[in-house]
C-alpha cells in the first residue's frame, strides 16, 4: 500500500477529532456502546431472521424440485402418458401427501395435450385436455380426498399449457425453472411454479411437468418461522408492489404498496427503496411510537425480482442486548484508553509535515478533484488533457496514450498518486468528451486495455479508475497504489522505466533501473 503524505492543516484537523471522540469516550462512553450494541444486535437478529425465512423457502424448493425430477424419471421411463387418467392419478396422488406445500401437478406435451390436478376445497379436481385441430375438450373428474372419483364430466376448454409462463422455458434449460409469481388458470390464485421437460421414447417430443405452490401456502409457511409474536413478514416485487394474502372476500394478489393501505409496509418500502434499492440491507423505521428493524432478502438471486421482508419491533430484540450490559462500563473505560492511544500514534505517525499528495474521496468525489487541481501538479499528481485524442491532429494518438501511462508507471514505482484525465496542465477542465468515446463504458473498457497491453493486467490491481461527473463534464481518475513490484511499461519490443521527480515521470536508464530497484524496498 502507498505511504500516506499529511499536510499540517489535515494533522491540525484530525487532532481535533480525536480529542473530540476522547471527550465523547470519557462523558458518554457507556450511553453510546449501549446504542451501538442495540443497532449491531437488531441488525445481527434481522439478518439471522431473514436468512432463516429464505432458507425455508430454498428448503421447500429442494424438495419440490427432487420430487419434480423422481416424477420426470417415471415420465422418461414411460411410466405413465398424458392421456391416461389411471396411470396418472395412481401415481401423483401419493406426491400430494409427500409435499405438503404442493397445490397442483401439470404435464403437458408439445402437440397442446395436457393433464392437471390440484387441491380444492372439496378434495381434488383434475383436467385432461385433448387437443384435435382447433378443437379443445377437457375430461374434469372431482375427487374425494380418499382419491375415489365423485363426478365427471366433459366441456371445451380454452386451456393451452403451452402459453403457461412455466412451459417454454424449461424447453430450453436443463436446469428445473421456477416462475415468478403470476396468477394460476383455474383458480385465478396467485403462486409459483417450478417446472421441467423430459423426452417422449416414441416420438422424442418433449414433455413438460410442472408443480404449482399457492403463494399463501408459502406466506402462511414462513410466518409459522416469524422470530417474535409481533414479527410481520412481507412480500415486495420490483415493480413497488406487495403481496396482500387471501380473506374471506378478497383473493390473494399483488397490488401497489400505495394502495395497500398498509401504512407501516409504506414506510418500510420507502426507506429500503433509495439509493441503494433491492439489495439486502437492514433499515430501521419509525411507526406508532414503535421502532421496527427490517431486513430484506431475495427470493431469487438471479432475477432479484420478488423480495421478503421481515419486520422485527426493537421491543422484541432489546432483551437480548441486556444479556450484554455488564461488559459496558469496562468497555466505557476502554474506550477512553484506546482513544488516547490512538491519538498518541496518529501524531506520531503523521505529525511530521511532507509533501503535500491528492486525497480522493468517494463520499465527495467532485469536491475532492476541485481540491486536487487547486493544489497543482507536484509528486503526487498529475493533469492529461485527453485520454487518446491528439488535440493538435483532432485524431486519436499511441502518443498520447504512452504519455499518460509513463506518469502511471511512475506512481506506481514511486509513492503512488493520481492521474487526472481532462484537466489541462493549468487546471481548467475539459472533459474526457474530447476523446469522442460513444459511452463512459467504453471509455473503461479502453482504459483496462490499455492497462493491461502496456502495464499488464496483473498489476492492474493497483490501479483505479472512476469517472467523475463536473460542470457538465466528465473527468478520469486515475488512482495508482505503489506497486510492491517493479512496473515497467512495453512499448513494441521495449520495455521502459519510470518514476516519480517532482511533477513529472523520469525514465532511467538500465543501469539506474537496476540500482532503484535493488533499493526500493
Amino acid at each position: 500500500m502507498p505511504r500516506k503524505k499529511w499536510t499540517s492543516r489535515r494533522i491540525g484537523r484530525d487532532i481535533i477529532i480525536l480529542l473530540l471522540v476522547i471527550t465523547v469516550a470519557v462523558l458518554t462512553p457507556v450511553a453510546y456502546l449501549a446504542s451501538q450494541a442495540r443497532k449491531d444486535i437488531s441488525e445481527e437478529y434481522i439478518h439471522r431472521a431473514a436468512d432463516q425465512a429464505v432458507s425455508q423457502f430454498l428448503t421447500m424448493s429442494g424438495s419440490m424440485e427432487a420430487t419434480l425430477g423422481l416424477v420426470r424419471d417415471w415420465g422418461a421411463s414411460e411410466a405413465f402418458s398424458v392421456s391416461k387418467t389411471d396411470e396418472l392419478t395412481r401415481l401423483l396422488f401419493p406426491i400430494f401427501g409427500r409435499e405438503k406445500l404442493l397445490n397442483g401437478i401439470s404435464i403437458a406435451d408439445i402437440d397442446g395435450g395436457s393433464f392437471y390436478i390440484h387441491h380444492t376445497v372439496e378434495g381434488y379436481r383434475s383436467s385432461r385436455v385433448s387437443a384435435s385441430g382447433s378443437d379443445r375438450v377437457s375430461e374434469e373428474i372431482y375427487w374425494t380426498p380418499e382419491f375415489k372419483p365423485a363426478e365427471t364430466f366433459k366441456t371445451n376448454s380454452v386451456y393451452d399449457a403451452r402459453n403457461r409462463p412455466w412451459f417454454a422455458p424449461s424447453l430450453t434449460s436443463d436446469r428445473i425453472f421456477w416462475t415468478e409469481p403470476y396468477k394460476f388458470f383455474t383458480s385465478g390464485d396467485i403462486g409459483i411454479t417450478a417446472s421441467t421437460s423430459y423426452q417422449r421414447k416414441k416420438d422424442d417430443k418433449p414433455v413438460v411437468i410442472a408443480f404449482d405452490i399457492l403463494l399463501d401456502s408459502l406466506f402462511e409457511e414462513m410466518h409459522q418461522l416469524a422470530p417474535s409474536e409481533s414479527s410481520r413478514i412481507f412480500l415486495f416485487r420490483r415493480d413497488a408492489r406487495m403481496y396482500v394474502p387471501r380473506t374471506e372476500s378478497l383473493k390473494a394478489e399483488f397490488v401497489p404498496i400505495d394502495d395497500a393501505g398498509n401504512e407501516l409496509a409504506n414506510k418500510v418500502h420507502t426507506s429500503w427503496y433509495g439509493d441503494q434499492a433491492l439489495i439486502d440491507k437492514v433499515v430501521s423505521v419509525m411507526h406508532e411510537g414503535r421502532v421496527w428493524w427490517c431486513g430484506f432478502r431475495p427470493l431469487d438471486h438471479e432475477t432479484k425480482y420478488t423480495w421478503i421482508c421481515v419486520m422485527v419491533p426493537e421491543d422484541d430484540i432489546i432483551p437480548i442486548a441486556g444479556k450484554r450490559s455488564k461488559r459496558l462500563w469496562l468497555i466505557g473505560i476502554l474506550s477512553i484508553l484506546v482513544a488516547t492511544g490512538l491519538a498518541v500514534w496518529m501524531i506520531r505517525r503523521y505529525g511530521r509535515p511532507n509533501d503535500s499528495t491528492a486525497v480522493f474521496s468517494r463520499e465527495d468525489p467532485e469536491g475532492s478533484v476541485r481540491s486536487i487541481i487547486a493544489d497543482g501538479e507536484n509528486r503526487y499528481v498529475e493533469f492529461k488533457s485527453t485520454m487518446r485524442m491528439n488535440l493538435h491532429t483532432k485524431k486519436p494518438g499511441k502518443e498520447i496514450e504512452m504519455a499518460w501511462m509513463k506518469g502511471v508507471a511512475g506512481f506506481l514505482n514511486t509513492d503512488g498518486g493520481i492521474l487526472l484525465i481532462g484537466v489541462t496542465d493549468d487546471g481548467e477542465i475539459t472533459g474526457l468528451e474530447r476523446d469522442v468515446f460513444e459511452n463512459e463504458d467504453k471509455c473503461r473498457l479502453h482504459f483496462k486495455n490499455l492497462i493491461s497491453k502496456h502495464i499488464g493486467a496483473d498489476l492492474s490491481k493497483y490501479v483505479r479508475f472512476i469517472i467523475v461527473p463536473m460542470e457538465g463534464k466528465t473527468v478520469g481518475v486515475v488512482r495508482c497504489d505503489r506497486a510492491e513490484e517493479p512496473v515497467f511499461v512495453k512499448d513494441g519490443n521495449k520495455e521502459h522505466f519510470y518514476i516519480r521527480n517532482g511533477p513529472s515521470s523520469d525514465e532511467l536508464p538500465v543501469s539506474q533501473a537496476l540500482n532503484y530497484i535493488k533499493h526500493r524496498g
